[in-house]
């Protein structure tokens, strides 16, 4: 058989395993692959349609469908939903009047579990077949690509992560160094997969797999902590394609972050290493791998591979997200890989596991996971919805190795975060130096407007205001709200109405022997900042005593969230009584709202918490001279141990879960009177909720002020 001959250049890294600067090594790649730089854009993703059929995503209120429409008009046809989170559709022709579509889909069972899916169905002659799994379980598993070979049969690649991705995790380790293979980040490690499709449903694995040596080299790593046999390791993002020989493309982004296991301190701010790596398939197994000259950090690299009369040719987008000084080539590049006109290759030839049919799971309504608790007060209906208003992505220079892409955080909060509002806060200054016409933003504002939608999940235009000592997050109505990270807040605060934008100042609460955002308290806006992280996730840490002696005390009125920031998954929750009921509360307005009115509470599991004194909620002022009567309704996620109530820095008071046959309830409604604070003075009560195993909530205080 005829040989490959790429155009190659020398290559500067020969040896499998080589360190740059110690931080990420390189599998042994053989040959590089020249690029040039071209003018336009790269190739779409291929357009999720076939034989006169268009596909979209439906996100409804129960949950995001897989919808057909004809062309030309006529009926559309669900070919799949509800599930949480539906996404990466392709599709693609594999014979005259034949073709193939997939999509990789989360679903979080109440009696099965999570699973993350690529599910496909054929369309034969204008007819739907029953979709059918090429791949299921806990495993995350998402971003399916397809290849027709010239036989009209199909491939599919995808990209497969840890089990339990999205579930709880916190950042505790001040090392950073605390994930494993099973439990971390979103963005921990990566593999990439390859399967056979028949016309009839059945799949059947390439025998071997996709060449991974970099995991191995892991394996054999000295100084590894115990269980990170994989982290660190990246092969993701797998595109396919078939050259006019036969020959079946794979490309795909490789990078093997070696520090990421090691037992000494992880260094931040690597975005350095990541590469586009290439092989072909053939009877005869892998070729050597090759990479491109070209080096890409970006997460959302857009990818493809085309057939050409002269070989392969291979585009992608470099630069869009580089933050190097040195000068780099920001846009298309493009390489021909060429094959020998002359080769035939029979990729039936090649060796697969054991053929399954895979029927893919039958869905139910979903209406008791959608459901939200409400509470009638005051002569309105309140709603209660779990948010995060602060996730950064590897836009972010800070872990951009770790917290994954934009479509990382998007499947994750639709997904295993199963929240109902989100605010993406990576750095102005990692946002093209808070350019709000630069390419960082526009695609940020591209997703928000992608993901909000209302009666289902709302997002917010959002950022992170980093200045060392006084670091704040943006959350906005409008989408032109980026800034340059430069001016001083009091200049920001001036340029918006209190109804467009509110400022979260970051977590405060201090670690021994160090500060973090130290000046934070010496400026004060109540209308423009109503509210705080009482904790965040990232940092583990409890800022209720800080919030009380630095803030609280100087007047200043603050409502309390809970935060993720970087790294933590499903461990802070920003929780607001919304008014109105589902559908129309879930929506940005509504929601914005009741961030306002600090409405709202921290919490570190999905724990139901109400505070209400008369008509008065939580986060609002109480009238009058006292005592004041406090109605407190917890339902937690595990029996509730106490509830505290906290003034002036210290704690005055609580009570006890109540007790009941077998243990604690879950629920507990009680009632107490606060005094509140002496005549001629201000002062602020906050009621704290403590559940079994340690996890709380923590309510926005009660302002009183007795004349002063």
């Amino acid at each position: 058989m005829r040989r490959l001959v790429p155009i190659v250049l020398p290559l500067a890294l020969a040896a499998a395993g080589v360190a740059v600067d110690e931080i990420f090594r390189t599998d042994e790649v053989p040959t590089i692959v020249a690029t040039e730089h071209v003018q336009g854009e790269a190739a779409p993703p291929d357009a999720p349609a076939c034989e006169g059929w268009t596909l979209h995503v439906d996100a409804r209120a129960e949950g995001d469908y897989l919808v057909a429409r004809p062309a030309g008009g006529g009926q559309a046809a669900d070919l799949r939903g509800p599930v949480d989170h539906l996404g990466g559709v392709r599709a693609i022709e594999v014979a005259p009047g034949r073709s193939l579509v997939a999509w990789d889909e989360f679903r979080g069972e109440v009696a099965l579990g999570s699973s993350f899916d690529i599910v496909a169905a054929w369309l034969e002659s204008g007819e739907w077949g029953s979709p059918f799994t090429v791949a299921s379980g806990p495993r995350f598993q998402a971003r399916p690509s397809l290849a027709a070979s010239p036989a009209g049969d199909a491939w599919v690649a995808w990209e497969e992560g840890p089990e339990g991705w999205g579930g709880e995790y916190r950042s505790v380790d001040r090392l950073w160094n605390n994930p494993t293979d099973v439990r971390g980040p979103l963005h921990t490690w990566r593999a990439v997969r390859l399967a056979h499709v028949k016309a009839d449903g059945f799949v059947a694995e390439l025998r071997g797999g996709v060449p991974m040596p970099s995991f191995q080299l892991q394996r054999d790593a000295k100084g590894r902590r115990r269980d990170t046999e994989r982290l660190g390791v990246f092969y993701e993002r797998p595109e396919i394609g078939f050259d006019r020989a036969g020959g079946l493309w794979l490309a795909l982004r490789h990078v093997h972050q070696a520090q990421l296991s090691e037992i000494q301190k992880t260094r931040t701010h690597v975005e350095h290493g990541f590469v586009v790596h290439l092989h072909r398939l053939t009877e005869d197994g892998w070729s050597a791998p090759m990479r491109l000259d070209q080096r890409q950090r970006d997460g959302d690299q857009p990818l493809r591979l085309r057939a050409e009369d002269g070989g392969m040719a291979v585009e992608c987008v470099v630069g869009r997200s580089d933050r190097r000084k040195d000068e780099q080539f920001d846009g298309l590049v493009r390489a021909l890989l060429p094959v020998d006109a002359g080769e035939t290759v029979d990729t039936g030839r090649v060796v697969l596991e054991r053929e399954q049919g895979r029927k893919a799971p039958e869905l139910r309504p979903r209406d008791e996971l959608r459901s939200r608790p409400t509470l009638e007060h005051a002569g309105a209906t309140h709603t209660l919805l779990f948010g995060d208003l602060h996730r950064h992505t590897d836009l972010s220079l800070c872990f951009p190795f770790y917290d994954g892409s934009l479509d990382d955080a998007y499947r994750y909060v639709r997904g295993p975060g199963a929240l109902d509002f989100v605010a993406i806060t990576d750095h102005a200054r990692d946002l093209d130096r808070g350019n709000a016409a630069g390419v960082p933003w526009a695609r940020t504002v591209a997703y928000v407007d992608r993901y909000h939608v209302p009666g289902r999940f709302a997002v917010f235009y959002s950022y992170e205001r980093s200045q060392g000592n006084c670091d704040h997050n943006v959350v906005s109505l409008r989408p032109d709200v980026l800034r340059p990270h430069r001016p001083p807040l009091r200049e920001f605060w001036a340029e918006f109405s209190a109804d467009e934008v509110i400022t979260i100042p970051h977590a405060t609460a201090p670690r021994p022997g160090s500060r973090f955002c130290g000046n934070v308290w010496e400026k004060q806006d109540d209308e423009r900042r109503p509210l705080a992280e009482v904790y965040q996730a990232y940092r583990d840490v409890d800022s209720l005593k800080e919030l009380q002696v630095k803030a609280l005390a100087r007047g200043q009125k603050l409502g309390f969230i809970a935060s993720s920031d970087h790294l933590a998954t499903s461990g802070a929750y920003a929780c607001a009584w919304v008014e109105g009921s589902l559908p129309d509360a879930l929506d940005r307005e509504p929601i914005f709202s009741a961030l306002r009115a600090r409405r709202t509470y921290g919490a570190t599991a999905r724990i139901e918490l109400a505070v209400t004194s008369g008509d008065a909620w939580m986060g609002e002022d109480l009238e009058g001279e006292g005592p004041f009567p406090i109605s407190i309704r917890v339902r937690g996620t595990a029996p509730i141990e106490r509830v505290e109530m906290w003034s002036a820095g210290e704690r005055i008071g609580s009570i006890d879960g109540s007790r009941e046959e077998g243990g604690r309830a879950l629920d507990l409604d009680a009632e107490w009177t606060w005094d509140g604070p002496p005549p001629g003075a201000s002062g602020w009560l906050i009621v704290v909720a403590i559940q079994r195993g340690g996890h709380r909530a923590w309510a926005s205080p009660f302002f009183v002020d007795r004349g002063r």
